[in-house]
């Protein structure tokens, strides 16, 4: 019996816990309201505004303490440094489901900055720093502009090579100005040593040399480099077309020395191809014919860097080019390229032009090049007895060109800046005037050519970029003949024309392109193209001058094969219909 007693006895105490255990802590309450003292900078609205708690919302006492230290975090911010919380509670209603929520505030008064000390600055002033931040003296302290400016600090030393500096708030501390009361800021900086490279590493380099690649490393003074360093250096290795990528470049401490490590997967540098089609037979022809494109290219060759190419288009049945170029990277170890090329066109039964041209670029900068250009031309005549086709002539030129690369990527670009400007003067001398007695010609005369071209590239969102091109050309001449004129028209002018259509000593075109990036280096395109062009007029056959304006639109696409990057597009030029449109291809080659 006194067993049952106990245990009923133990019931009811349990009963009697839970029915005096208060509501609030079995279900959550909501805030009724919340009620702030001793505010003047904020208001009450202003400080719910930035708190979790507030009327309407949920009860939570971690909450309600987290808010509370957050509030005081704020007004720290705002240079309330002394500010503190004297009294703050909660208290429920009768059956718990409301909550009232109050606090008393002390902001204190309201602190300024007075003195900034900075400390361990060897390479740069104190004044010059100070310029620099945005945290000034007699200002009110923000631990977010602060953080700001120690980063600020950290981009200027690693600008000038000092990528291993550390830069730390060491004491923000009060001290009395007078009846006022003020904060000294004291910043460490630990310059630390400039980093110099003892050694580079490359890695994954299979086909291309060591010393091919390291050439192309623009270090600072002293071996040393810096956080733009590295981004260049990728860029350059990049934009040389041998890799398929390139890592960020990394600094490795290995004992006492200081490591560049430089990673690289090989690309395909050479690339062949070809396209052959057959002309059959005319009624005026009893033979066919065969046409085509053949194209080589190596760009990288045995690892070192030399680049050969050799082209030949035959276009129609008497019409055919064929095109050898060489390029000779740092010659005797110097920033120095030497490009030759060569170039012989059979045009119809009218004439033959060889082209013999020699290049040197001048490595000035990271990005600007002058190249000083050398010529030879010669034009050799095909007569049919006395029917003028063209003059026996040779040019004799020279010239200079400036061009600035900011492209961060060659292939598929989505910034940067490609300006080439050119100017080169001949001297042009006929042999066969006195075969003419009758025409007026001068026997040796200056030809003058001019160039500028420039390409901007820009992108608005993720995988989209826009290309914005003008370019113009002009050639002075007392007289012209085709073999001077500039050929306006197709794949790299203004596409929805034949290659080389329009002839012209003045020419000034347009290309706008919005593309979509479909791997690193592929993309797809819409495209506008637009010119203008001036043929002078031909006093032997008393033709007066053409001028016109010209445009071509459509659609292409630059694809990354085993063969090399690939373009292809469909152009309608200015009164095309669908069907008649243009197609245009071909590799992309660098030189």
């Amino acid at each position: 019996m006194l067993q049952i007693y106990k245990k009923i006895s133990a019931i009811l105490f349990l009963l009697g816990v839970i029915c005096l255990t208060p509501l609030h802590s079995q279900t959550a309450a909501k805030i009724r309201s919340f009620d702030i003292a001793g505010n003047n900078f904020f208001s009450d609205k202003e400080i719910h505004s930035f708190t979790a708690s507030k009327p309407g919302a949920m009860f939570s006492l971690q909450q309600f303490e987290i808010d509370q230290r957050y509030i005081i975090k704020v007004y720290q911010d705002y240079g309330f440094i002394d500010c503190k919380i004297i009294t703050s509670g909660y208290e429920y209603n009768f059956d718990s489901t409301e909550v009232s929520l109050g606090l008393t505030l002390e902001e204190g008064s309201r602190v300024i900055i007075g003195d900034i000390v900075i400390e361990g600055n060897r390479l740069f002033t104190t004044s010059f720093l100070k310029e620099n931040m945005d945290t000034k003296a007699g200002e009110i302290l923000s631990s977010i502009s602060l953080n700001a400016d120690m980063s600020e600090i950290l981009n200027l030393y690693e600008s000038k090579g000092y990528t291993f500096a550390s830069v730390a708030v060491t004491g923000i501390e009060e001290y009395t100005d007078g009846a006022a009361k003020k904060l000294r800021v004291n910043i460490k900086i630990d310059e630390n040593d400039r980093i110099k490279i003892d050694n580079i590493t490359v890695e994954g380099n299979t086909v291309t040399k060591k010393d091919v690649i390291v050439r192309e490393i623009a270090l600072g003074e002293g071996n040393s480099v810096s956080k733009e360093n590295l981004i260049e250096i990728r860029r350059r290795l990049e934009n040389l077309g041998y890799f398929e990528s390139v890592e960020q470049p990394k600094i490795l401490k290995y004992k006492s020395s200081t490591v560049l490590l430089i990673k690289v997967k090989e690309g395909n540098t050479n690339t062949f191809d070809g396209i052959l089609g057959y002309v059959p037979p005319s009624q005026s022809d009893d033979n066919g014919y065969f046409t085509g494109l053949v194209n080589l290219s190596i760009r990288n060759l045995f690892g070192t860097g030399r680049k050969v190419e050799a082209r030949f288009k035959k276009e129609i049945k008497t019409t055919q080019e064929l095109e050898l170029n060489y390029a000779e990277p740092w010659v005797l170890g110097y920033p120095l390229n030497m490009n030759f090329a060569f170039l012989q066109r059979i045009e119809d039964s009218t004439y033959i032009k060889r082209d013999l041209n020699l290049r040197a670029d001048a490595l000035v900068t990271k990005r600007i090049t002058i190249s000083a250009l050398f010529d030879f031309e010669r034009v050799i005549p095909n007569t049919t007895g006395n029917l003028f086709t063209i003059f026996d002539s040779r040019v004799l030129g020279a010239g200079i060109e400036i061009r600035y690369d900011s492209r961060d990527y060659i292939y598929n670009p989505q910034s940067g800046i490609l300006y080439r400007t050119g100017y080169s003067v001949g001297q042009k001398k006929i042999y066969n005037t006195a075969s003419f007695p009758n025409l007026d010609i001068p026997g040796d005369f200056t030809v003058q050519n001019g160039a500028m071209h420039i390409d901007f590239y820009t992108s608005f969102f993720k995988r989209q970029s826009m290309l914005a091109g003008l370019h113009g050309v002009e050639i002075r001449s007392p007289r012209f003949e085709a073999a001077d004129l500039f050929r306006l028209g197709g794949n790299s002018t203004i596409r929805g024309y034949r290659e080389g259509q329009f002839l012209a000593s003045r020419a000034a075109w347009g290309n706008l392109e919005l593309r979509y990036s479909l791997t690193r280096r592929s993309y797809a395109a819409i495209f506008y193209d637009a010119g203008y062009y001036l043929k002078p007029k031909d006093d032997i056959y008393n033709i007066p001058s053409q001028e016109g304006f010209i445009y071509g639109y459509g659609l292409g696409v630059r694809i990354e094969t085993s063969l090399g990057m690939f373009g292809v597009s469909y152009a309608l030029g200015k009164g095309d219909s669908i069907l008649e449109g243009k197609i245009h291809f071909g590799l992309v080659n660098d030189f």
